[in-house]
């Protein structure tokens, strides 16, 4: 079993805003999922994918909010979501203007977009697919951030 490793973003977010990616590396799902799989939606064993969440929850300072992702412009609002047993938003972007919520996008051949305006007080995670960004999903996020975009800092 080998340890998680993360990819901790080089961008210049204000210090409040921290930022983590997820690799393959380390936890527990099986071929052909390989190691640190979070999806629940692609077949791998659901008790697999809920212990790969507890190993990256142990890094972050509150549960993900988790999306069901679709290639869509959808902004799901974290501070609006409440307890983990609600319904997982459709949706493809994730907004938060709370300290200590955590956005989270899934990805596998698909771009993970980090943003953030200049003074830390709104992040965003968007799932950034070509059908996406074709539609304005990274439009969209910033308009939902609801400032100046000249002040938003994309990873």
């Amino acid at each position: 079993m080998n340890d998680e490793v993360f990819i901790r973003p080089d961008w210049p977010a204000p210090a409040t805003v921290q930022s983590l990616v997820t690799t393959r590396c380390g936890g527990v799902s099986r071929s052909p999922y390989g190691g640190f799989n979070l999806a629940l939606h692609v077949g791998d064993d659901p008790d697999a994918v809920e212990a790969n969440r507890r190993r990256l929850r142990r890094h972050l300072p509150a549960e993900p909010s988790w999306l069901e992702q679709v290639h869509g412009v959808v902004v799901a609002d974290a501070d609006s979501q409440g307890g983990v047993c609600e319904r997982v938003p459709v949706a493809d972007a994730c907004l938060s203007r709370e300290p200590g919520k955590v956005c989270v996008v899934m990805t596998a051949d698909c771009l993970p977009v980090l943003l953030c305006d200049q003074a830390g007080t709104v992040v965003a995670a968007v799932h950034a697919g070509w059908r996406g960004l074709s539609a304005g999903v990274l439009e969209a996020a910033v308009a939902r951030m609801e400032v100046d975009p000249r002040a938003v800092l994309a990873w």
